[in-house]
């Protein structure tokens, strides 16, 4: 994972609208987001089994990139491309998370694994404290892992109300905390759902895990980024 923040967005997208949406994202979208200082690389996913049907991510150079002034005036500003695409969105759950701990390589693998983290009342604390001290001995470990990185939520970065939000309608926030893994061999899948529901339970957090299978995404090339 690159950058010290992301944009994670979980979606759905109306049937009528699907042939649309998919047009839009590689054709529009991605190349537009990617115009914005800041941003790094986007990527776009489709669910591998249970879940929201498509998730995706944006890795940016921090967190005051999704608040900035080039973004917003973007946000405030769709194309119509854009309002017809967003009108079929359903569902969307978009948080900001600044990074906690990462992998030292960045690797792009064909899948990812989110995993939304909810603590359990008074339990925030330790949550932060192990996905940003303790993550790495455990989840560097674990096979067919090739990357990843821990993240906490920046609420402040979403709380903004821009003509594209309005156009998606209802938007919900995403858990506090958030753990993304490249996983490389998707047959390793059974073991990462098993691992993080138990440690959820020892932390006494609730989490949510989905495998995602990339679709295609775009990034600047070294050196590009300034």
């Amino acid at each position: 994972m690159i950058g010290g923040a992301v944009l994670a967005i979980w979606f759905d997208v109306d049937p009528s609208g699907e042939h649309e949406v998919q047009a839009w994202y590689p054709r529009q979208h991605l190349p537009e987001r990617l115009s914005v200082p800041g941003f790094l690389r986007g990527r776009r996913y489709a669910v591998t089994s249970d879940g929201p049907r498509f998730f995706t991510l944006y890795e940016t150079r921090d967190s005051s990139v999704l608040s900035s002034p080039p973004y917003i005036e973007r946000l405030n500003d769709p194309t119509e491309w854009t309002r017809r695409s967003l009108s079929a969105f359903r569902g969307m759950i978009r948080s900001v998370y600044r990074r906690l701990a990462f992998a030292e390589t960045d690797a792009v693998a064909t899948h990812v694994l989110t995993v939304r983290i909810q603590p359990d009342s008074g339990r925030g604390p330790y949550v932060r404290l192990w996905l940003e001290a303790d993550a790495a001995a455990t989840v560097r470990g674990l096979a067919g892992v090739s990357a990843w990185a821990t993240y906490v939520a920046e609420s402040a970065s979403t709380s903004i109300l821009t003509e594209e939000r309005r156009i998606v309608g209802e938007v919900s926030a995403s858990t506090p905390f958030l753990a993304l893994l490249e996983v490389a061999d998707p047959d390793v899948e059974g073991a990462l759902r098993e691992f993080w529901p138990t440690w959820g339970r020892k932390i006494a957090a609730e989490t949510t895990v989905n495998l995602y299978r990339l679709m295609y995404g775009l990034a600047w090339l070294p050196g590009g980024t300034s």
